[in-house]
Parts: structure tokens; C-alpha cells; sequence
């Protein structure tokens, strides 16, 4: 039996419905702004609108210390046309979430994750078929072992729906683990946990065990085996193939934050 995934609590910088009402052509965003360019000042790399400065929902100045990130923040506004296509401004998205949700409330979001240990995807293993459950133990066993090898984090392992529980030790370790990253790092396992239901996948991109691609495959090895045996899926393929992107984005905004 495959295990239920849990659904993610992936904090973005607007809900479901503020990016719905977004795309109602009554009341979308449209774009009035001529020039957008990059602004160096003492705080960082900022992005200006027509040159007035571009804040966050949140009413933060949009700033990061990444000139290159601001470049392509830069881009993802640039590109707009008549009107906002929020889908198409991923790492706008990310920034937003820093600035606003993330920096303000880092031991609130530690507290978050480390909700996730305990029903961490990788955890969950499949009872069968033998095919399913070898590969799910080549893909995720090392990712775990390399949790327990670098950080003492040591995750259990059980097959089916059953709850697991992890040793009191590994709990404590990983909220030392998860309360050492800076907000960009915190920013990044937030967004790959709420995707794919692993923390242990959040910090192993954090740290480049894995590259997004690699976290995109191992959230998805169900149901991947699930359409090598019975056939392409398309709500299946449609959901992999938004998760991809969605990682590469978180992916991307990590390293031109570095």
C-alpha cells in the first residue's frame, strides 16, 4: 500500500485566492509602469519602478544582498506585459516571502517545519509491490542516512499508513539543525517541505546533497511508477511536471542568493 502524502503549508506572499482574484480579468493587475532597473544602496540591491522603489505586499522595501537575484527579479517584472501573470514571478514570490514572512517570524517557521519531521514523505515507505519498494529505498534511504550521518538526525522508517515517531534526540537535533539557517536557507526548506511534505528534502537542497531536480523526482517516484506501469496519468503529469518548476524556482532563488 502506497502511504498518503500530507498536504504542504508552503507559505507564500499571497493565498490561493488573492492569485485567483489576481487572474479575474475584473480585477487582475495591470501593469502601468514604464522603466524597471536594479538600485545599489547601502542596504543592498534594490528594484525601482518608473524610479520609485519596489516595496513588498508587506510594505518592505524589496532589497536583497544578491545583485544577481535582483537582476533577474528585475527581469521577471520587465517581462510583464499588459497585465500580472503572478505565475511568471517565482523568485519575486520567494523574496516576498523572506522579506515578509520569513525574517519577521523565524522561530514561529522553525516551529513549522519541524512539524514535518514526524510525517516526513521519505518515512513512509510502501508495503508493494517489491518493484515499488525497492525503488523508493534506493531514492530516499540515502537522503535519510545522510540526515542521520551529517546531523544526527535519525529519522524511522515504516511501511504502510501507520504514525511514525522519531527518538526525542533526533527532534532536538533537527530544531538545532533548522534553527542554524539563515532566512534565504529557512526560506528555501519552507517552500521544497510545503511541496513535497519532506523536510529532510529541504535541508538536503539547502546543503547540496541533492539538486532541485533530484528533490522533484524523489517527491514524485510514486507517481511516476504509478504511470510506468499503468500509463500516463494527466492530472498526475500535470501536477509533476508543476512541482519541477516550482523546485527548479526554489532551486534557483537558493543559488543567486549565495
Amino acid at each position: 500500500m502506497t502511504p498518503i502524502k500530507q498536504p504542504g503549508r508552503v507559505i507564500l506572499p499571497e493565498t490561493e485566492a488573492d492569485v485567483v482574484k489576481l487572474q479575474n480579468p475584473e480585477t487582475r493587475r495591470k501593469r502601468v509602469y514604464t522603466s524597471v532597473a536594479v538600485v545599489n544602496e547601502a542596504g543592498g540591491f534594490g528594484i525601482s519602478l518608473d524610479g520609485r522603489p519596489l516595496h513588498t505586499p508587506g510594505r518592505t522595501k524589496l532589497e536583497t544582498s544578491s545583485e544577481s537575484l535582483a537582476k533577474v527579479i528585475a527581469k521577471e517584472w520587465d517581462d510583464q506585459v499588459e497585465y500580472f501573470d503572478p505565475t511568471s514571478m517565482p523568485l519575486t514570490k520567494l523574496l516576498n516571502t523572506a522579506l515578509d514572512r520569513i525574517s519577521p517570524n523565524m522561530e514561529a517557521v522553525v516551529e513549522d517545519l519541524l512539524s514535518y519531521l514526524d510525517t516526513d514523505l521519505l518515512c513512509y515507505r510502501a508495503d508493494g509491490p517489491a518493484e515499488l519498494v525497492e525503488r523508493q529505498n534506493s531514492v530516499w534511504q540515502p537522503i535519510l542516512d545522510w540526515l542521520a550521518d551529517t546531523h544526527s538526525v535519525i529519522l524511522s522508517v515504516g511501511a504502510g499508513l501507520m504514525p511514525l515517531s522519531h527518538l526525542e534526540k533526533s527532534h532536538i537535533q533537527a530544531e538545532k539543525v533548522v534553527s542554524a539557517l539563515n532566512t534565504i536557507e529557512l526560506t528555501t526548506v519552507q517552500a521544497v517541505a510545503g511541496l513535497t511534505s519532506s523536510l529532510s528534502l529541504g535541508l538536503a537542497l539547502v546543503n547540496g546533497k541533492v539538486s532541485g531536480a533530484e528533490v522533484a523526482a524523489a517527491a514524485t517516484l510514486d507517481e511516476v511508477w504509478q504511470m510506468e506501469k499503468w500509463g500516463e496519468d494527466q492530472e498526475a503529469l500535470d501536477r509533476i511536471t508543476n512541482l519541477a518548476g516550482e523546485v527548479r524556482s526554489v532551486e534557483k532563488f537558493l543559488k543567486l542568493s549565495a
